[in-house]
């Protein structure tokens, strides 16, 4: 056993191979799908038994999203818990994670008239020496989705207040904040290594700060003059 979430997913390793199951060791449900991946990670087999639900994505959920970690994770990127919003060309990245306020925002954004990347489950790349973000198929409650990408314009972390208001964050503060919403690859520690230098690297390049909102339209503009 190399890792288990303890609640949906588990990691070994056989022969070479990493084999991911569907269901923690410690689950009261038998795994369904087992992805075996080469060595390389360029090819693997997925093996289904004959009860699993038949989904338009054969992997199914978690394997779909830790397949993207484990990929993401050999220098590529990174998945994290966020709300991706492309504001006319403006890329505004909001993190937060359970109940922080990240399918509130997407609504918001959306509902005048700003494009939604997810609201929830945003990949975050490097290219010629820009971040930028992409959406992805894993929404949140809020379904609207696409996978557009675009360059990080300003990077805020979500936390409940009573008004709209922000704080720059920097340094080791906001490498610790990303680290916490972010998908880390626990398990393969030269992903570890990846994963914070990338953080700390995004933190050095993009405007950080925390924010707090009030659930209305006043926040568009809160966050484009922040």
């Amino acid at each position: 056993m190399t890792f288990d979430s303890g609640q949906t997913w588990a990691l070994f390793r056989s022969g070479g191979k990493l084999i991911l199951q569907n269901t923690s060791l410690h689950s009261e449900f038998r795994p369904s799908r087992f992805l075996f991946l080469a060595p390389d990670l360029k090819s693997g087999d997925l093996y289904v038994t004959g009860d699993a639900p038949q989904e338009v994505d054969p992997l199914g959920y978690p394997l779909n999203q830790v397949l993207w970690i484990i990929l993401l994770a050999q220098g590529r990127g990174l998945l994290f818990h966020a709300c991706g919003i492309d504001d006319d060309g403006k890329g505004f990245l909001f993190l937060g994670n359970s109940g922080d306020g990240k399918s509130t925002s997407a609504k918001l954004w959306f509902d005048h008239g700003v494009a939604v990347l997810n609201d929830d489950r945003i990949i975050l790349r490097e290219k010629d020496g820009e971040f930028w973000m992409h959406g992805t198929p894993w929404h949140g409650d809020f379904g609207e989705h696409s996978s557009h990408g675009l360059p990080i314009h300003k990077l805020f972390f979500l936390r409940h207040g009573r008004k709209n208001s922000s704080q720059a964050k920097s340094g080791a503060e906001a490498v610790s904040m990303l680290l916490t919403r972010s998908f880390a690859p626990f398990w393969d520690k030269e992903g570890m290594a990846f994963t914070i230098e990338f953080c700390q690297h995004l933190a050095s390049q993009i405007p950080c700060y925390e924010l707090t909102f009030v659930p209305d339209g006043r926040i568009l503009d809160f966050v484009r003059n922040a």
